[in-house]
C-alpha cells in the first residue's frame, strides 16, 4: 500500500474512530454520570476528550510511513 493510498484510507479510520468514541463519551456519560458533581464531569469531560488523540497517533504514525 502507498503512502497516498494509507493517508486516503486513514482518514476514514480517523472519523469513524472519532464517531465511535464521541458515541462511547455520550454513552457513559447518560448511563453513569449524568447528575454527577461537577468536579467529576470536568475530570470525565478532559481525560475523555483528550484520549481519543492516542488512537489518533497510531493512524497518523501508519499514514506517514514511507513507501
Amino acid at each position: 500500500m502507498t503512502q497516498r493510498q494509507r493517508k486516503a484510507a486513514g482518514i476514514f479510520i480517523t472519523l469513524a474512530t472519532l464517531i465511535v468514541w464521541a458515541g462511547l463519551g455520550t454513552w457513559l456519560y447518560e448511563t453513569w454520570l449524568v447528575g454527577a458533581h461537577n468536579l467529576v464531569l470536568l475530570v470525565f469531560f478532559v481525560i475523555f476528550g483528550m484520549g481519543w488523540v492516542f488512537p489518533a497517533m497510531l493512524v497518523i504514525r501508519w499514514m506517514a510511513r514511507p513507501d
